[in-house]
Parts: structure tokens; sequence; C-alpha cells
């Protein structure tokens, strides 16, 4: 019996099993560190998060609304990628599923179902998968995700008018201009400095944030990764922080991006709760560029001096 056979005959008498055998062998062959994981399908609210992030109109669409399943393989790559994986329906019960989800710092994928990089159907066999999902599903997805930032510009931003925040709302801007920027160090020639500089803005647009809040979460942020990389920092105006950040944007793109993942996640938690008594009021008046001021008792020191790319 082939090595196919073998899965395939396994498949169908352990399905949960199959899956996640086929998840790991699977993210093992394609290029970048993978991780493969699994996540809940089992009631009506995982299935609504997992398809509010599902980028996909064809197959894992239909059959993630279609089929019933427990549960879904979730493979986590580099640059803030996902993959997600199924089971393919009757009559190609010998196949998988595999389709991209929009990365967490974007949002939701129905606000961008016109970039959707749509999944594919692959061969249970892992070797002939990953080549599948390599050549034709992860090009398509950097190019979406690509596509994506270009439209949403973080480094122009949107003004809002003032409003109060709580710590799980500052908590959530941090980890999302986190996220944000593991995204941009993956899609363009960058380091660390680069990216988190600017995306303050998109970040309390996002999350309807005072506009002038944008330079705290940028340099919440940086302190975030700092401490990430075992470095002690207690303050924000730390008159140091630049010089450490310059000594990390030297390190290779993927500790660089490493980093930047262990930060999102010790940021992680409950979403906070909403603010519906908030004032949302946009305004005409555009406020100061995003400036994070970190200093100590001596000279104040902008860290945009050390973060901003020439030009920018």
């Amino acid at each position: 019996m082939s090595n196919t056979d073998t899965d395939t005959a396994a498949r169908r008498s352990a399905p949960k099993e199959a899956l996640d055998a086929f998840a790991e062998a699977l993210a093992s062959r394609l290029p970048g560190q993978w991780a493969a994981s699994s996540t809940p399908l089992t009631s009506a609210d995982a299935r609504s998060a997992v398809h509010a992030r599902l980028w996909d109109l064809a197959h894992a669409s239909w059959a993630l609304t279609t089929v019933v399943n427990d549960r879904a393989g979730l493979l986590r790559g580099p640059g803030g990628r996902e993959l997600f994986v199924l089971p393919r329906p009757h009559p190609h019960t010998d196949q998988y599923i595999v389709a991209a989800l929009l990365p967490e710092a974007l949002g939701s994928a129905y606000d961008y179902e016109d970039l959707a990089p749509d999944g594919i159907a692959v061969h249970p066999d892992p070797a002939r998968a990953a080549s599948a999902v390599s050549e034709r599903l992860l090009p398509r997805y950097s190019q979406a995700i690509h596509q994506v930032l270009e439209r949403i510009n973080p480094s122009a931003g949107l003004p809002f008018t003032s409003q109060d925040a709580d710590s799980a709302v500052l908590r959530a801007a941090v980890r999302t201009l986190l996220l944000l920027a593991e995204l941009r160090l993956a899609d363009e020639p960058s380091d660390l400095a680069e990216v988190l500089d600017g995306g303050g803005e998109y970040v309390c647009e996002r999350l309807e944030l005072d506009y002038d809040m944008a330079p705290l979460v940028e340099a919440a942020a940086v302190q975030a990764v700092l401490a990430a990389a075992g470095i002690d920092n207690r303050s924000l105006f730390d008159a140091g922080i630049p010089r450490q950040l310059r000594r990390l944007s030297v390190r290779p793109a993927a500790e660089q991006s490493a980093l930047l993942r262990c930060a999102a996640d010790a940021l992680d938690g409950p979403p906070p709760s909403p603010r519906l008594e908030a004032a949302r009021v946009r305004t005409r008046v555009r406020p100061l560029t995003a400036v994070a001021v970190i200093a100590s008792s001596g000279p104040m020191t902008p860290i945009t001096s050390v973060t901003s790319a020439p030009g920018r």
C-alpha cells in the first residue's frame, strides 16, 4: 500500500487524527516557519469567528457554512499569515481544502472580499499539497495582503476627535500595531524601526481612538518589543530606547518578525467592551503627525528621529 493510500485509509477511520497529521505534514513542507494547530468549529460563535476572517469566496467558505465539522486545521506562518484547512466534502472525501485567513491586524475579511485570494482543493499527499499551496495560494495571499496594506496606507491615518480609552482598549491597540508591523516587515524591505513608525494612526482609526493617542500606541509597541527581546525597560521615557531599537533592527528579518509576534502574543487577551457612549465624532482638523517623545531626565528625544525612513 502506498503512503497516499495509507493516509486516505487513516483519514476515513480517524478523521480528526488524519486532519491533525495532514496539517502537521503540510506545515513542515511549506516555505518558511509554519506551525500547525487546530481551531474548534463546534459552536455557532466559533464558526462565525472563523468565517469573519476566512478570506475565501469559493471552496472553503461553502464548506464551512454547509458541512458540519468539529474542527479545522490552522497553520500559522511568517509575516502574520495563517492558513485554514478543512476536509473536502463528498464526493471528494480524500482531499482537503486550504484557504487563507485575513491577518488579524486587518480586521474582517468582509471588508476586503474584492481582494480575496480564494482557497484551493489539494491532494491528501502532503508533498503534493505543499507544492500546490506554495505555487498557487501563497503568492496570491501575499499579493492580497500587499494590496490591503496599500489601501489602508498606515502612514497617512484618518483624523478623529478626542475619546477616552481604558486599559483594555489600549492593550488591543498596541497589539494590533505589533501585528500590523509584522505584516509590513514581511511585505516590504524594512526593519523594526521603520514598521513601528506611523502605524499608530491607522490603529487609532481602526479602534476609534483619539487620533492623538497614536504616539502613545507607537511608543508602547516599541517598549513591548524591547520586553520581548529581554531588554529591561520600565519607562516609555527612557532616552536609551532609540539606541536599543537600532540594535534590534540589524538582526535577521526572521528574528525581528519573531520579536513582533512574541510582543503581540504577550498582549493577547479578551477583546475590549464596546464603548457605546463614547464620542465618535470625525473632525476635519488633521492632528499633528504621530511623534512618540522618549526622554529621561535629559533632553527629550523624538522616536521619529530613529524610526523614520529617509524620505518618509
